[in-house]
């Protein structure tokens, strides 16, 4: 006897998406579907002319797994001048969009310009609505909290006789994809049972964190906090047309402050872009050096200038 084809649920559907039957399969046709169902391990697809095709479930949920948590590149969510998340309350983050770094000129784009005159601005809101308000209103970040929110102060009352426990903060970020996990949880867990929401944002934020962990300790290994071998990076967007930009790198071994002529170009003849940014500051602090941006650094600045 067959076994019966089931509809997807709201939380299926999310799962076993076109786009991920397509990130597990890259032969996978996604036109003329008439259907998508489960049918124990398997997932079909019923075409328009009555054909059908049968995937494996679990390749599919692998997929959809790994592209919520992808990592972005370095600049993906840096804010104006390199700049990382900033905390605003409640354990609560903002996480800048990298307008600055998609392409040469995105920095004179509406949404990077509106994101230079917020920047040191939200401190002033003084509830997430306004926050989310005023980030949603030029797609200028997300709200964040990879360590769940924590609730603002209570003045207490003289009914309050007993304490009580609240929950246990839960991870929370903005974003329409981390929202629409976090609303169907109970539903994914029926497919996904270790299933934790989670999104690129919170993936980006955890490497940047554990590099700027990393980058901190080294820095108070240092005599007086001062680096001697230390690298200092430049980033030129994408040209028009391009799909990457410029990274480069100079080092030294005499000290942050050394001037110009101390500093040497690190592997001139290989070509670095945004995908190797991650790999790289990790090399460098492996090894003792501290990365700073050329921003950092004023006596070596402009020798980034022609690049």
């Amino acid at each position: 006897m067959e076994s019966q084809l089931q509809q997807l649920s709201e939380a299926q559907s999310l799962i076993y998406s076109r786009s991920n039957i397509r990130r597990a399969f890259s032969d996978f046709d996604d036109t003329d579907i008439a259907g998508t169902y489960l049918n124990d391990s398997d997932l079909i697809i019923v075409r328009n002319d009555g054909s059908q095709q049968s995937y494996q479930a679990d390749k599919v949920r692998e997929a959809f797994t790994d592209f919520t948590t992808r990592l972005p590149n370095f600049f993906a969510y840096l804010g104006p001048n390199f700049r990382g998340p900033s905390i605003w309350r409640n354990n609560c983050y903002i996480m800048h969009k990298g307008w600055h770094y998609q392409a040469q000129g995105t920095a004179n784009l509406v949404n990077a310009q509106a994101q230079r005159r917020w920047v040191d601005k939200y401190s002033l809101l003084d509830s997430e609505e306004k926050v989310k308000a005023a980030l949603g209103s030029f797609d200028l970040g997300y709200l964040i909290s990879p360590d769940g929110k924590t609730a603002g102060y209570k003045a207490p009352t003289l009914a309050d006789d007993e304490v009580e426990d609240g929950e246990t903060p839960r991870p929370y970020c903005s974003c329409g994809s981390f929202q629409r996990q976090s609303n169907l949880a109970d539903q994914i867990r029926q497919d996904i049972p270790d299933f934790q929401p989670s999104c690129k944002h919170m993936t980006w934020f955890a490497r940047y964190r554990k590099f700027l962990s990393a980058r901190s300790e080294l820095i108070e290994s240092c005599r007086g906090h001062m680096a001697e071998t230390t690298t200092a990076w430049y980033y030129a967007p994408p040209a028009l047309g391009k799909e990457h930009g410029k990274l480069s790198i100079i080092y030294t071994k005499h000290g942050q402050n050394a001037p110009l002529k101390m500093w040497r170009h690190y592997k001139a003849q290989e070509s670095f872009n945004e995908t190797h940014a991650w790999d790289l500051f990790d090399n460098m602090l492996e090894k003792g050096f501290v990365p700073f941006p050329h921003t950092s650094l004023i006596q070596i600045a402009h020798a980034f200038k022609a690049n």
